[in-house]
């Protein structure tokens, strides 16, 4: 099943921006979930979990985000920021149609998601959290850093690849063709030949220019009343045992999902992921 491209303007400091998103199932369909990928990732990410629920009749949309993927990059760095992300996301679901959808959110995605569920009224009826909750742990955030907005460049996909794997090891389960596919959209091909990551540098400038800190959020996920999903690898260093236990108690008290064997954060490409997944959603739309 090859997905809809899709695309809508997001407004902000500079002007507008186009913000590409890939669509899968039924355009009427009577229940809509978007998912939002990680910091440095894009909406294809998302292929086999769209795939799975567009065949139990599901329409799914997966953006870029701003600065990722095959949507624009803007001129200045200081657009890069959650306010940005909130809003085009807003959009985004207004294009779709308006009403309450679900979410799935991956780190960076699931920051998002909280943010639009803290708000009254949300248009969130239910919201999976991958790897990501209402406090960041330092440590992850520390790690993010070393690599994030390099701008490197390789000769080959290969030296590319082995890079990549080099800092997403903890990133999975996936299969080797999982694998290669995952490093496929995470490239792109420069003008020279040379390849390098497919996002703009400038989307990690928060990040490069401040020292790791703990960031606490857990005002906003008092304020969220939509059922709430949580998956934690259970080696992540972004999401801790503490905090999902937390998450648990406090708020909308989230169902967990540990996924053994992984870091930060769950691909979402397995069986049991996505059944799990379909199975929270499904239950709630």
């Amino acid at each position: 099943m090859t997905p809809r491209s899709r695309s809508f303007l997001g407004l902000g400091a500079e002007g507008f921006h186009c913000i590409r998103y890939w669509e899968w199932g039924p355009e009427d369909a009577g229940r809509t979930v978007v998912c939002v990928h990680g910091l440095t990732r894009n909406g294809r990410d998302f292929d086999d979990l769209a795939r799975a629920l567009a065949g139990r009749g599901w329409r799914v949309a997966a953006p870029d985000v701003v600065g990722r993927g095959d949507s624009d990059w803007l001129v200045g760095k200081a657009g890069y920021d959650f306010a940005q992300y909130v809003a085009d996301m807003t959009l985004l679901i207004a294009r779709l149609g308006g009403q309450p959808v679900s979410w799935v959110g991956t780190s960076m995605g699931g920051i998002i998601g909280q943010m639009i569920a803290a708000g009254r009224d949300a248009p969130i009826r239910a919201m999976v959290l991958n790897d990501i909750g209402p406090f960041l742990d330092k440590a992850g955030l520390a790690r993010i850093k070393g690599y994030v907005g390099n701008d490197p460049s390789y000769a080959t996909f290969e030296e590319a690849k082995a890079a990549i794997d080099d800092v997403t090891d903890k990133f999975g389960p996936m299969d080797a063709d999982q694998r290669r596919r995952f490093v496929e959209l995470s490239v792109r091909t420069r003008t020279n030949g040379a390849i390098t990551m497919n996002y703009d540098p400038k989307i990690a400038w928060t990040i490069k220019e401040a020292e790791p800190a703990d960031i606490d959020l857990w005002p906003m996920w008092s304020a969220i009343r939509c059922p709430v999903l949580v998956m934690r690898g259970a080696e992540s260093d972004l999401l801790s045992a503490a905090t999902a236990k937390r998450m648990r108690a406090e708020g909308p008290k989230a169902e967990e999902y540990v996924v053994d064997g992984v870091g930060h954060a769950p691909a979402l490409m397995s069986e049991a992921e996505i059944a799990r997944i379909a199975e929270f959603l499904e239950a709630r739309s």
